[in-house]
């Protein structure tokens, strides 16, 4: 586990922590000064985050190449399918944020719609 995967998990919790936020606060206070940004700008960090990790996993995957000498593509194969996990993770987590935002969006429009009858 490589730190641009440690810091997209942690970013994927932060989205569930702000959207339970938010859908709280919508439920008690004015709909226009809640503010949901949080929720995709935390899936957008997590999506970069997993990135970072695709980079230093390459870094070090071609750098142990590099040592070893020569290696079988099976090992670089390995070497390169672990680094693309970070960057998964990323993009589950920036998929599942889209999703949270346009659900406490809605929420959000619906209170601000029914807060003006």
């Amino acid at each position: 586990m490589n730190i641009g995967m440690i810091l997209s998990i942690l970013c994927g919790i932060l989205v569930v922590i702000f959207t339970f936020i938010k859908i709280k606060k919508l439920q008690s206070s004015n709909p226009h000064a809640v503010q949901i940004f949080e929720i995709w700008s935390f899936g957008l960090l997590a999506f970069l985050s997993g990135f970072l990790g695709q980079i230093l996993g390459l870094v070090r995957t071609f750098d142990a190449i590099s040592q070893a000498g020569d290696v079988s593509p099976s090992i670089v194969a390995n070497g390169v399918k672990e680094t693309l996990v970070s960057t998964l993770i990323g993009v589950l987590i920036l998929m599942g944020s889209i999703v949270l935002w346009a659900i406490v969006n809605r929420n959000k429009k619906s209170k601000i719609y029914h807060w003006k009858d």
